[in-house]
């Protein structure tokens, strides 16, 4: 045993007892395999044969000789195009092309022609991998970049790519809570990484909303494991998304491309067009939306076969409006006056049509003479209903042709977006059998985050600027020995600042200026340092692999939502839900109209009633201690 194999093996072992250490769970690397068996033309095994994997366009090169079986496997490669080259005594060269795709392995078998060394056979063969997946029982598919630029994509999202894949049953849209449920598990349990490294939104691990947004242009490819995840792939029950950044070459290539689209390629709701401004006369416009997408990536060499960069830059800016209902008070209600039905029903089976009938100030301070009506609560509906005349009637108590007490106020509220998401990516091959690599990602986003609740009241935004950087080693340290190591952080940081910033009053069913519920201001910062190491063992035609991921994880959090206290006027909250404030009513109108005479908007009544009396049937009280 000679002293270079001394170290070599001194080195396994104390990497290896650090993964024992450190617990032995699997890494996700983001790498590849190619692997396969060297024939002859009887299709007996050939040993000894040197396998050679290249890759011109990057100057990486990899050899081993085959076992006893005549197998080779080349384990945590980096996705991508390469040439392998077979050479035996006895036996022509042989020279095909494979492709490596992330998560996967490809399989390239070869039978050698007798010969001689010097005569080359370049064998033309299909696609590398196999439709059906032999190595193990995992079910998913690979996204190569050439589906990822050629596929349509909503703002260049490649997360809506996984819709395609079977058993992915919701659409990716951040709104959902739901969205991203692959195979019925549960949506929160599925694992993105990116170049290895975890980039999942540490607090609620959904697959639609990662903490670094992906640059259709920098992505080189993903695959999506929807079952039977191995135990390389992953620590979660659901889906496992494996993504790699697109690296340098010894070519100098680029791309750019943006789109635009201005509100002249959208039409008007129904809605809005039915609806005539009371202030213009005209219908309500229809809401803008101009949407402009644009960005593009270059990358080469630095120094050729040793040092490449990538960088890519995609911006979005939109500015569109989004159509408002909120329910608002009518001036009479302002005025203190309460408008019910009436029926008069001389059986329990026979009822005449509805009356309204209108309840003055004076008569509702009468008739509730133990509470009376509230004035700062008229006046509070007073100048809601000047500011914000009714002009919807789909929700809301009232009708076109009949009004009551409420009625709807709809609006094209704005919602603006404004991201910028930048990649740069560095590869280096240090020496023939050790290679690195660092990419770091930088997004800087603001963005709408919940319409106004009224076109003059604040309006939620959000200001998110995560950042992330990983770097990589791969190590051949023999003919048969890989080990790969990745460290990276991922760092998710926003600042959100919401329409709640003092004591909230809510008079239900009839008037809120404030978003409910609420949109609180809170920020939080959460980086997630991420250690990986993986450790490959190819001896004949088995491979052993042992790998440790190492998650250390912190949540700085400030949040506003029990900073303010909340008083609602609700007619729930009365004595048998609300009929102590609709019986009154009642009562009157049998005394006034006649004893077949009833109330017929009970609840229109009970809504109304509680409003203007004005007291407070629940309040919330929250209290922010400190440490003293």
């Amino acid at each position: 045993m000679g002293a270079f194999d001394s170290k070599v093996r001194a080195c396994v072992v104390l990497i290896l007892a650090l993964l024992v250490a450190s617990g032995t769970v699997w890494g996700q690397t983001g790498t590849s395999t190619v692997r396969g068996e060297i024939s002859d033309a009887q299709g007996k095994m050939v040993s000894g044969a040197t396998v050679t994997l290249k890759n011109t366009s990057t100057g990486f090169t990899r050899s081993q000789a085959t076992g006893a079986a005549g197998g080779y496997s080349f384990e945590l490669i980096p996705p991508g195009d390469y040439t392998l080259e077979v050479e035996a005594r006895g036996f022509k060269k042989t020279v095909r092309n494979v492709t490596a795709l992330v998560g996967s392995t490809s399989t390239a078998d070869l039978q050698l022609e007798v010969g001689s060394v010097s005569q080359v056979v370049q064998v033309e063969a299909g696609a590398a991998v196999v439709a059906i997946n032999t190595e193990d029982a995992t079910l998913g598919n690979n996204f190569e970049n050439s589906q990822i630029m050629g596929l349509p994509l909503k703002d260049r999202n490649i997360l809506g790519l996984l819709t395609l894949q079977p058993g992915v049953t919701y659409a990716i849209d951040p709104t959902s809570t739901t969205s991203g449920s692959v195979n019925g598990a549960r949506s929160d349990q599925s694992n993105l990484t990116l170049d290895g490294v975890d980039i999942n939104e540490a607090q609620t691990s959904r697959v639609n909303e990662p903490v670094l947004r992906l640059n259709a242009e920098a992505t080189e490819e993903f695959r999506l494991t929807t079952l039977n995840a191995t135990a390389s792939q992953g620590r979660s029950s659901a889906a496992q998304v494996n993504l790699v950044t697109k690296g340098g070459t010894n070519n100098f290539h680029g791309a750019g491309f943006e789109s635009y689209r201005s509100t002249g390629w959208t039409s008007n709701s129904f809605f809005n067009n039915r609806i005539i401004d009371p202030k213009t006369g005209q219908p309500l416009p229809r809401p803008k939306l101009i949407r402009h997408t644009y960005g593009g990536g270059v990358g080469g060499p630095i120094i050729k076969d040793k040092l490449f960069f990538f960088y890519s830059y995609e911006g979005n800016r939109e500015a569109k409006q989004d159509t408002s209902v909120r329910v608002v008070p009518l001036p009479s209600m302002g005025q203190g006056i309460m408008n019910v039905l009436a029926k008069n029903c001389p059986t329990p089976t026979t009822c005449g049509p509805d009356t309204l009938v209108s309840y003055s100030q004076a008569q509702l301070t009468s008739i509730y003479s133990a509470v009376g009506l509230n004035p700062a609560a008229l006046a509070v509906f007073a100048n809601a209903a000047s500011k914000y005349l009714a002009n919807d009637f789909t929700v809301g108590d009232s009708t076109a042709t009949r009004l009551l007490n409420t009625a709807g106020f709809r609006f094209n509220s704005p919602n603006t977006r404004k991201d910028n998401s930048h990649v740069l990516k560095l590869d280096t091959n240090l020496t023939s059998k050790q290679s690195a690599f660092i990419r770091l990602n930088y997004i800087v986003d603001h963005d709408t985050a919940a319409p106004p609740q009224f076109p003059d009241t604040l309006i939620p935004t959000v200001w998110s600027h995560p950042w992330g950087f990983v770097a990589g080693h791969t190590w051949t340290m023999g003919n048969n020995w890989v080990n790969s190591f990745r460290y990276g952080l991922t760092r998710q940081a926003f600042s959100q600042i919401g329409d709640l910033n003092k004591n909230q009053i809510i008079f239900r069913f009839v008037f809120s200026n404030i978003n409910n519920p609420a949109v609180t201001t809170l920020s939080r910062r959460t980086p997630v340092h991420n250690i990986l190491d993986d450790v490959s063992w190819v001896k004949n035609k088995h491979t052993i692999q042992m790998g440790t991921n190492i998650r250390v994880i912190s949540n700085n959090r400030v949040s506003f939502a029990n900073a303010f206290d909340n008083a609602v006027t609700n007619p729930s909250g009365y004595q048998q839900g609300g009929n102590v404030v609709s019986d009154p009513i009642d009562s009157n109108i049998k005394a006034t109209l006649g004893p077949t005479w009833q109330l017929s908007s009970v609840s229109e009544a009970q809504n109304a009633g509680t409003a203007l009396i004005g007291r407070f049937s629940q309040y919330t009280v929250n209290l922010t201690y400190d440490h003293s």
